[in-house]
């Protein structure tokens, strides 16, 4: 049992007493992560795919009595979730911790999609972000948004990726790395898109 408790502690990470956040779980960290942190509701960011088997989870959640809810998020596509369903989400969580529970937010890798989720929760708590403004003078909004997207996007390398140049003929390892840049793109449009809300 040490085993897994270590390797389940390096994948998923306390953000406070509501929310821990990480990679797409399967049924064994699902059991860990409710036996652990007494999750019962859990975010899924990842965008809506065929090739993800979101019903998969779906069964695993009901079967444990977790509550699912998808917010399809996908920076290759360029879709992203406006102001209002990052109030939605925090606030639930915030609602769902003061009624005993713990909220589970995940994407793919938990670096990306819910470093953006985690983010915004850190920063609000659940309030509205005008009334997070209105609390606190503008130069130090400005350095708690530059703290939490530290905490939160680049501590956990959210600009890992890089692009990659290729000049070579290879059909497999061209489109490889075309998925890979388009993929990189869509990261650097996320996080301006994100830190354009917080700020406008």
């Amino acid at each position: 049992m040490m085993k897994w408790q270590t390797i389940f502690s390096a994948k998923y990470s306390l953000v406070d007493d509501y929310l821990v956040r990480g990679p797409h779980p399967n049924i064994i960290s699902l059991i860990w992560l409710k036996k652990t942190y007494n999750i019962n509701q859990i975010y899924d960011f990842r965008h809506l795919s065929k090739f993800h088997f979101k019903f998969i989870e779906k069964i695993n959640c009901k079967l444990l009595g977790i509550k699912y809810k998808s917010v399809p998020y996908s920076n290759i596509y360029g879709r992203y979730p406006d102001l209002q369903v990052f109030e939605n989400v925090a606030y639930d969580v915030k609602q769902n911790g003061l009624n005993g529970g713990r909220t589970l937010f995940h994407c793919n890798s938990g670096r990306h999609r819910t470093a953006h989720f985690s983010a915004f929760y850190k920063l609000t708590h659940g309030e509205p972000l005008a009334v997070i403004k209105d609390k606190m003078p503008p130069n130090e909004y400005t350095k708690n948004v530059a703290n939490v997207i530290n905490d939160q996007i680049i501590n956990y390398d959210y600009f890992s990726r890089s692009k990659i140049q290729y000049n070579g003929f290879n059909p497999i390892k061209r489109t490889l790395i075309k998925y890979n840049n388009l993929i990189v793109i869509g990261l650097q449009r996320a996080h301006s898109t994100f830190i354009n809300r917080l700020i406008q």
